[in-house]
């Protein structure tokens, strides 16, 4: 089968943010973002001039912006969030702990505030409508135009997931973009009331509210992994020793799996919680798991096996599992271009990754480790 012009995989932010802005310019009618990250760099100012561009000329736009997300914002590359200004005294504390541990990834130079006259106008526009002082503990990424496209993923609204972080590290990580109200339909109708109602595409997420949480993106990351029968691909940010997702590779190893694990060799953070995880699996397959460490800061959360594939904004980590909202991207079947552009691009990766030997070659720090392992 060809390709489906209503699919489209948008590998990193140099694919997906000129998508993103093509959108906003075509919509007619509406816009709305949901973010976890939103910095007052080059590309949040550019989408932030764009919206306003939009919202005079009719468009209704609503921007949903996690309070959660300003100590990260405020602690790495720029440090300038570009919706959130003061800051509480919690929030500075964790801040001020999280450029303790995480040095290096702070820039050395005073980056002038210039978003303000934009942060005011779009607050001030009748047609632009902006949430950004709850703490949803939303760490979910998507936009929705005209209520027809929706494009969903793992990536930020920041100039490392446009190219490379404050450490000249490269940033990978994927988008989808689905065309067609049936897509956006499906989506809402997930969020809504968790029902699931195209055949081939799916929607697995974590959702909290005051009232109620539904989390189902672990049970959803055990299935897959139980239903591997050939190979099992896992690309992941942040994986730290979750139990029952541990047990679950160790098992499907032993009945004949071809596991390949990829992680960034060096993460921005919990790189120790991540080798952590990487020295126990080989450990415990005698290196039969294929690891491999990537150059890249892969920001990535996917997993696929021969039948299923996964990526969005859920790590493996304790929080994603039990305290963030989180929406992840599942194809079980058919799209056969999708699976190839995916795989193409996870086999380039892998290919300027360096292969792990052994177990005994990866060293972490057990503190840092157990620090990120009882924050994540």
């Amino acid at each position: 089968m060809g390709e489906n012009k209503h699919i489209k995989l948008l590998v990193d932010g140099k694919n997906a943010f000129p998508e993103i802005i093509k959108c906003i310019n075509e919509a007619e009618k509406s816009v709305k973002i949901n973010m976890f990250i939103w910095r007052a760099d080059e590309i949040g100012i550019k989408l932030a001039k764009e919206l306003i561009k939009a919202a005079d000329r009719g468009v209704k736009i609503f921007i949903s912006i996690d309070r959660y997300g300003v100590v990260l914002e405020k602690s790495e590359e720029c440090m300038l969030s570009f919706f959130h200004e003061k800051l509480t005294l919690s929030e500075k504390i964790k801040i001020q702990s999280l450029k303790l541990f995480y040095p290096s990834l702070q820039s050395k130079e005073k980056i002038k505030d210039l978003h303000m006259p934009l942060l005011r106008k779009m607050l001030s526009h009748p047609n632009i409508k902006i949430s950004r002082k709850i703490f949803k503990a939303d760490h979910s990424k998507y936009y929705i135009f005209d209520e027809k496209i929706l494009i969903m993923g793992g990536i930020n609204v920041e100039d490392k997931e446009n190219g490379k972080d404050i450490r000249g590290i490269a940033y990978q990580d994927y988008m989808i973009k689905l065309a067609g109200r049936e897509y956006v339909k499906a989506f809402r109708e997930k969020l809504e009331n968790y029902e699931d109602t195209l055949e081939n595409i799916k929607f697995r997420l974590n959702i909290k509210k005051k009232d109620h949480n539904y989390f189902e993106i672990k049970r959803h990351y055990i299935d897959l992994i139980n239903s591997s029968e050939k190979y099992l691909t896992i690309v992941m940010a942040y994986f730290s020793p979750v139990e029952e997702i541990t047990d679950a590779i160790l098992k499907a190893y032993e009945r004949g799996v071809k596991v390949t694990l990829v992680i960034p060799e060096n993460a921005n953070f919990q790189n120790d919680s991540n080798k952590k995880t990487a020295y126990y699996l080989m450990k415990k397959t005698n290196n039969g798991i294929n690891t491999y460490f990537s150059p890249k800061m892969l920001h990535t959360k996917l997993i696929f096996n021969e039948k299923t594939i996964s990526f969005g904004s859920s790590n493996i980590t304790k929080k994603a599992f039990n305290q963030l909202s989180e929406i992840n991207f599942v194809l079980e079947k058919g799209e056969e271009y999708l699976r190839k552009e995916l795989i193409e691009s996870v086999n380039e990766n892998i290919r300027l990754s360096e292969k792990i030997k052994t177990y005994k070659k990866i060293p972490y720090n057990r503190f840092m480790a157990y620090l990120e392992g009882f924050l994540v």
